[in-house]
């Protein structure tokens, strides 16, 4: 019996590992670079609300047109939605980068650095970065249905490092 478990559990986890490095090296990797690099469309320039992000994730939509429509029209939606929320994994993923280079530059220059605030915005980021990448594989693989928590958890843990009280840092070191 405990060898059947850890077999699955390793088969499980090469499925998983495999899927992973599809989902960087392969055809995803290109769309996602296409979907990235457009500018305007879904979202323009503005930031994208916790509401919009709840309902990328839901699948409430899903359920209605299937229920609704033919087919062609659900696979159309599956794929857009798909793409939407890879769109916003992407932006997601860009802001945080934007915001920890910022603070690189910041901090080079603050003479008042504390080591425990630079290893807790280490660790948020790093929680953050490994949150998208398994966003983004577990949309690529299943579709954004259903991960509505995972992508709402991700935004909190964004917000709260864009958020300089959450830090705990000081205004110079997160604004710069």
């Amino acid at each position: 019996m405990m060898d059947y478990l850890l077999i699955s559990t390793a088969i499980a986890g090469m499925v998983f590992f495999v899927a992973f490095l599809l989902r960087s090296t392969g055809e995803s990797y290109e769309e996602n670079r296409e979907i990235a690099g457009s500018e305007g469309g879904d979202f323009g320039n503005e930031h994208v609300t916790s509401s919009a992000v709840k309902e990328i994730f839901s699948s409430e939509d899903q359920e209605f047109i299937s229920e609704e429509s033919s087919e062609q029209i659900s696979s159309l939606f599956r794929r857009e939605r798909r793409r939407l929320a890879l769109r916003w994994i992407e932006r997601q993923k860009r802001e945080s980068a934007t915001i920890m280079h910022r603070h690189r530059r910041a901090s080079g220059r603050a003479a008042d650095l504390k080591p425990s605030r630079e290893a807790t915005l280490f660790l948020r980021y790093a929680e953050l970065r490994l949150m998208f990448e398994v966003l983004a594989v577990l949309v690529w693989l299943a579709g954004p249905e259903g991960l509505r928590g995972l992508a709402e958890r991700a935004d909190a843990v964004l917000r709260g490092i864009e958020n300089v009280k959450a830090l705990g840092a000081s205004n110079r070191s997160i604004s710069a």
